[in-house]
Formats: C-alpha cells, sequence, structure tokens
C-alpha cells in the first residue's frame, strides 16, 4: 500500500513541476503546459504558442508561405488553409519532431 501512495505522490509531484514551470506567461493557467494552441502569421513568417485560456502568444517558430513550420525548439509541422495545425510526432508543446535522420 505504501508503494502506491509513493508512486502517487512521485506522479502528482513531476506532473505538477510541468504545469508550474510550462505555465502561461500572462494568466499563469497550468493547463497551457499540457495543452498548448498553435497560430501562425503566414504574411509576416511567425509562428505562435497559444495560451487557450486566455489567448496569450509567444513568437516559438518560422512559418513559410506553404504553411511550413519550423519550431525553434527543432520540431516541424504544418498549418492548413482552414487554420488548424498538424505536426510531427514529439513532445514540448512544439508539435514536432526533428524530421528524422538519414541512412548511409
Amino acid at each position: 500500500m505504501e508503494v502506491l501512495v509513493f508512486i502517487g505522490l512521485a506522479i502528482a509531484l513531476v506532473l505538477g513541476l510541468i504545469g508550474f514551470f510550462g505555465r502561461c506567461r500572462a494568466c499563469g493557467s497550468w493547463a497551457h503546459a499540457f495543452n498548448p494552441g498553435h497560430a501562425a502569421d503566414i504574411p509576416d513568417g511567425k509562428a505562435y504558442i497559444v495560451c487557450k485560456r486566455c489567448g496569450d502568444r509567444l513568437h516559438k517558430g518560422e512559418v513559410s508561405s506553404d504553411g511550413s513550420v519550423v519550431w525553434m525548439s527543432g520540431g516541424s509541422g504544418q498549418f492548413h488553409e482552414d487554420g488548424s495545425y498538424t505536426g510531427d510526432s514529439g513532445t514540448f508543446a512544439d508539435g514536432g519532431g526533428d524530421g528524422g535522420g538519414g541512412g548511409e
């Protein structure tokens, strides 16, 4: 029983730390760390991570005229004409992996 309590507390601590350090800088929402939004200003070539609670946005990537985005953290993704976003598999709210590597 004590082991289950310890495991539960460890998980809660890790999730709490992720939520605290990834919270929205404007409104303090901890949910922002786990589920941020994505937005693009294609004419200016900027991609943003957006807080779904307050709408605050941070410039975190560059987007080309065709909607493909490269995040500053190394990930990539695609903004579609309807404004939706599809990211390559990855973590850290950037929607992307590094695009893979080459073979020999």
